[in-house]
Formats: C-alpha cells, structure tokens, sequence
C-alpha cells in the first residue's frame, strides 16, 4: 500500500510540529498520541488525492462523536469535507468522503503559529517543498487521547502515475494542467484502467473497505468475498433483536486467516430458527436469514506482493496506449527514425497486457 506523503500533529501547547510519518508505518513500533486538546489537529497530505483513510489505534480515544474533517480548497479555505463515513478515534476503522472538485495543494508553511518541525528541502512541506493534498482534522471535545499504531490513505490511483507514463512515453515534457492529455485526464485514465484490472483479475493491490457485508451463519465461521484481508474490523451475530459483535482471538471467539478470508469461529455458537444443508452448514431464517455482519479493509500489500511490478507494466502500457489512441499527442511524443510506428507499438502493448491479465487472475476453489 502506498504510505502517507507526510503526517504530522500539530501539537498546540508546544507551537510545534510531530512528524507520525515513520510511525504510521511502524506497526512493531510503539503507538504515538492524536489530539490532545481541542487545539490540537492531525495534518494528512498526499501527492495526490485519497477519498478514505484506515486508522488501527492502540488506546481508543473519546473526543466528540463527529470531528471535524477539513480540506483545502482552490480559494484558499478550509471547507468541511463531505463525509460518508465518518471516525471519531474510538475504535479501528475507517474515513470516507467523496473527493471534492475544488480539493487544491498547498504548503504548510504558515498554517499554524510556527512551522517548527516541518519536514524541509524541495521535498519537505515547509518554503520550497512540495505541496500536497491535506485533510486536517480537529475535535471540539477532548477526553481521552487516543494513540496510533498505523495509518494508511486509500489514493485515489494506485498503480502507476502520470509522471512513469510520461517516461515510458518518452515525453518531451511531463503531464500538467496544459498539455493535451491534461494531468488529470490521465488520471482518470488511470482510474479507469485500474478498474478493469480488478475486475478481470478479482484482485486488487491496493486498499478496499467492506462496510457490514452479511453472511449466512455457520457454526464454523465464513469466508469473506474479498481476500487477503488487511484488517477484519467487526464480526457481529444477528441476536434477534440487534447485532451481538465479537471479540477477535483464538481464545476469545473468532479468528483471522488474512491471507485467505476465512474467518473461523473458536467457539460453539447458534442462532435461532436455522435449516442444516449438511451436518456443518445452516441457513437462517426469516429475520435471522444472513445474520453474520462484517466489515474489514482487504487488498494486497504492493510492498510485498510479487505481482507488483507486472500490475505497474499492465496499467502503465494500457493507460499510454489509451493515450496515443485518443489524444493528440504529436506535440509531446517524440518521432524519428523509429523502428516501429506509434500504432505497431500501441498493438503489442494492448496484446501483451491482455495475455499477462489472465496471469493475474483469481479463482478460489475451495471453500470451509
């Protein structure tokens, strides 16, 4: 999964900076304090726009049930994001909103009393750095500070980026507001070449959320329709009146294989009013039909995953392809004395990525 371009605390009582870059990724490492105090905000930027973000917390935190979740616009502000999820620190789980047309970059330089502790340099966040996309996030109450373990965006692409397919068109410049395709043309494009892989694949290598899928029950437990799991965030049993959540733990009541989404029960359960298809499957009825709830963020990790490199070729020579095919392009692509022409090489690019697709694709065969 690609980790956050920059992260930081501004930390209110010291007029500075903490920078939770390393500490977002360092699952092993020890938990790092949120907001403190209503003054307090988490700063999240990204070179480029991201649409959710998953928390895993150490010491769940108690602020105010909605906080508040600002981006910065194309005219300076800072505006509430629309939110369809929200997370207010007290428990792992989830943020979603639908990107906003008017989401700008910006520098860091300024926004608080001092930039003490920014990163600097033409990749840092202070004068001269990068800009970036950023949500900041602020609580009017303040009980309980949580602390973090880990923390990861959800981009709004993942597989390749304007600037590999710009190199591996050997572009005499790079994608901007200007050029025909814009920047933002080829991420759509991206976007959308991304979908397909994932749907002709049924994998995906970056991160997904699942909100309260249902399942029908079995004494055994389930397997989730979307694997390797990342995290299983709830499993609840439908009770007869609401849904009873589980504790996570061999020695508790469920368990995890996250490479393969079976989620065992560990211990003996049942529900009322259910048919046996087999001495180990059941099916409920009436309101207990599918009275297994679970959400969970699934996707497979690109820092490990061996498959990586062959989804970045895929989607970088579709999406180049889909460029020469429907853009002019004669101003910013390179032609001499080439030994194949621009129409030879967007046919061998489309071939090869449909042959090296079917090696990408999933079929589970066995099911608990």
């Amino acid at each position: 999964m690609i980790p956050w371009s920059s992260i930081y605390l501004w930390d209110n009582s010291a007029s500075a900076y903490v920078d939770l870059e390393f500490a977002a990724i360092d699952l092993a490492g020890a938990a790092v304090s949120l907001m403190g105090q209503t003054t307090d905000k988490l700063y999240m930027g990204m070179d480029r726009t991201f649409n959710s973000v998953f928390f895993e917390l150490d010491t769940q935190g108690s602020y105010n049930a909605t906080p508040d979740y600002e981006y910065y616009d194309d005219q300076g502000r800072w505006k509430n994001l629309p939110l369809s999820k929200t997370h207010a620190f007290d428990e792992d789980g989830v943020v979603q909103w639908r990107a906003p047309s008017d989401w700008a970059t910006v520098l860091l330089t300024g926004i608080e009393a001092s930039n003490t502790n920014l990163k600097t340099g033409s990749s840092g966040d202070s004068t001269s750095g990068t800009a970036r996309y950023w949500v900041r996030v602020s609580c009017s109450t303040v009980t309980t500070a949580a602390t973090m373990k880990r923390s990861f965006p959800f981009p709004s692409y993942n597989y390749t980026t304007p600037t590999q397919i710009a190199a591996f068109l050997q572009l005499r410049q790079d994608f901007s507001t200007t050029t025909s395709p814009s920047i933002a043309e080829v991420e759509d494009l991206i976007r959308r070449i991304e979908s397909r892989i994932e749907r002709i694949t049924t994998n995906s290598w970056r991160p997904n959320y699942r909100h309260e899928e249902l399942y029908e029950f079995s004494r055994h437990g389930i397997v989730l329709k979307r694997h390797p799991v990342i995290k299983l965030l709830e499993l609840a049993i439908y009770d007869g009146s609401d849904f009873d959540v589980l504790t996570e733990g061999r020695t508790s009541d469920y368990f995890v294989d996250n490479a393969t989404g079976v989620v065992a029960l560990t211990r003996l359960m049942s529900i009322p009013f259910t048919g046996a298809r087999s001495g180990s499957s059941t099916w409920g009825f009436g309101e207990f039909k599918r009275g297994v709830r679970a959400s969970y963020v699934w996707g497979r990790d690109t820092e490990d995953d061996a498959a990586t490199g062959l989804v970045e070729d895929i989607t970088t020579k579709l999406v180049a392809s889909d460029i020469i095919s429907n853009y002019d392009y004669t101003t910013i692509v390179p032609q001499g004395t080439d030994r194949y022409s621009l129409e030879q090489k967007v046919s061998q690019w489309r071939e090869s990525s449909e042959e090296r697709l079917e090696e990408l694709r999933s079929v589970r065969l066995w099911v608990p």
